[in-house]
C-alpha cells in the first residue's frame, strides 16, 4: 500500500534528520585537538560499561580497538547515530520469559538448550529454551541515542583523540 509506503518513509526521513542535526551539531570537534586524558574520562564514564578498549570495560557492543583506525568523523557518527550501521551480532534483542520476564541485550551465545543474553557491565542471563516464550531483534543498536547529551564539542574532540590515538597494549 503506498500511503503505508509514504508514511514510513516520512518518519524514517525525519528519525535520520534529527540525528543528522546532532551530528552537524558536533561536527566542529573534528576540527579540535583532543586530550588524551579528558578523553580517557569519558571514556571511562560513558562508554565503558559496554565498550572495552585497551583491556578496560566491558563487552558487550565493539571493542573499541576494532574501530580504532577508521578515522575520526566515522567514530562520530557511529556514537552519534548508533542505529546507522548495526552489524548483526551486536542488534539487540528481547527475550520474553515464560514466567513474564522481558530481557534486553545481544544474544551472546545459543544453543540447543539455551540462549544467553548480555547485558551493560557485564551481565549475562543463561535463558533455558524450554523457558523463551519470545525472542525478538529489536532492528537496532543497544547503544541508545543521546550518548552525547550534556558533551561539549572539546569533549566529544577530547574522546575521538583518546579512542584514535590511545596507543593500545597488545
Amino acid at each position: 500500500d503506498q500511503a503505508i509506503r509514504d508514511k514510513a518513509t516520512a518518519v524514517l526521513v525525519e528519525v535520520k534528520s534529527e540525528r543528522q542535526a546532532v551530528i552537524d551539531a558536533y561536527l566542529p570537534a573534528l576540527n579540535l585537538k583532543g586530550d588524551l586524558s579528558n578523553g580517557r574520562t569519558i571514556y571511562m564514564e560513558r562508554c565503558s560499561s559496554c565498550h572495552r578498549f585497551d583491556g578496560e570495560g566491558f563487552l558487550l557492543g565493539p571493542d573499541l580497538v576494532t574501530v580504532q583506525n577508521t578515522g575520526k568523523d566515522k567514530l562520530l557518527i557511529n556514537i552519534l547515530d548508533p542505529n546507522r550501521e548495526v552489524a548483526p551480532q551486536f542488534q539487540a534483542y528481547e527475550v520474553e520469559t515464560t514466567d513474564g520476564e522481558s530481557l534486553i541485550g545481544v544474544i551472546a551465545d545459543e544453543t540447543a538448550n539455551s540462549g544467553t543474553v548480555r547485558a551493560a557491565f557485564g551481565k549475562e542471563d543463561v535463558v533455558p529454551r524450554a523457558n523463551i516464550r519470545k525472542m525478538q531483534s529489536q532492528q537496532q543498536s543497544l547503544m541508545p541515542e543521546g550518548l552525547e547529551s550534556g558533551l561539549t564539542a572539546q569533549q566529544m574532540a577530547d574522546l575521538l583523540e583518546y579512542i584514535s590515538t590511545a596507543k593500545v597494549e597488545k
